[in-house]
Formats: structure tokens, C-alpha cells, sequence
């Protein structure tokens, strides 16, 4: 099945440098899991699902923004017409949780649309 005629959806990952935002993707698309350098400014990758009934489909448009404090003002950008935002922070580095609340949260409210969902 092609991605013609499949629903899309456009999914942003968001969190501090280093929290494993592309690790996951990487996961997720194509099914190995290992450390990566850091991400500078942005990078896109799709994944096609096809539901169990073979007739619909889904084409995840995957936006992975980088971490870091200097590439937060081009992060604005990879927000809109976003459908799903997740929130990314490493359970071993308080901090980036810390950065949840102190940034990232707003960052959301701020820039997305009030029915994406997060």
C-alpha cells in the first residue's frame, strides 16, 4: 500500500539536547536503537501505518528539533499544523525535566494549535 490516500499526521518531538528525541525516531522508523550526535536545527523522517483493516492508513510526518537553546527560535517553526507534540526529557538528568516547566510546556501552549494534542 502507498501512502496515497493515507491520513497524515504530523508528530514534533520536542525536549532538551541529549534526551533522546532522535534515538526514538530511529526506533521507531527504522527499527535500531543507537547514541546519535546531536541534532542541529531539524530533521524529517515518514513512516506509513497501515490499520488492521488494510483499507486506511496513517503517514506519520516525524519533526525532530534539536535541543539546543540556539536552535529554540527555528523550533517556533516546526510547530505549526502539528496534530501531536511530545514532550522528551532523560530520566537520568533532572534537569531536562526541570526544562519541561520552566520552557517547553509554554514553548506548546505558545505555538501550537489548542487541538494538538500533547
Amino acid at each position: 500500500m502507498t501512502d496515497e490516500g493515507a491520513i497524515t499526521c504530523k508528530v514534533v518531538l520536542v525536549g532538551e539536547t541529549g534526551v533522546g528525541k532522535t534515538c526514538i525516531i530511529s526506533r521507531y522508523k527504522y527499527n535500531i536503537f543507537k547514541s546519535q550526535d546531536p541534532t542541529t536545527g531539524g530533521t524529517f523522517v515518514s513512516k506509513l501505518m497501515i490499520l488492521e483493516d488494510e483499507k486506511k492508513s496513517i503517514k506519520f510526518d516525524i519533526w525532530d528539533t534539536a535541543g539546543q537553546e540556539k536552535y529554540r527560535s527555528l523550533t517556533k517553526l516546526f510547530y505549526q499544523n502539528a496534530a501531536v507534540c511530545i514532550i522528551v526529557y532523560d530520566i537520568t538528568r533532572a534537569s531536562s525535566f526541570e526544562e519541561i516547566k520552566k520552557f517547553w510546556i509554554n514553548e506548546i501552549k505558545n505555538n501550537c494549535a489548542k487541538d494538538t494534542s500533547k
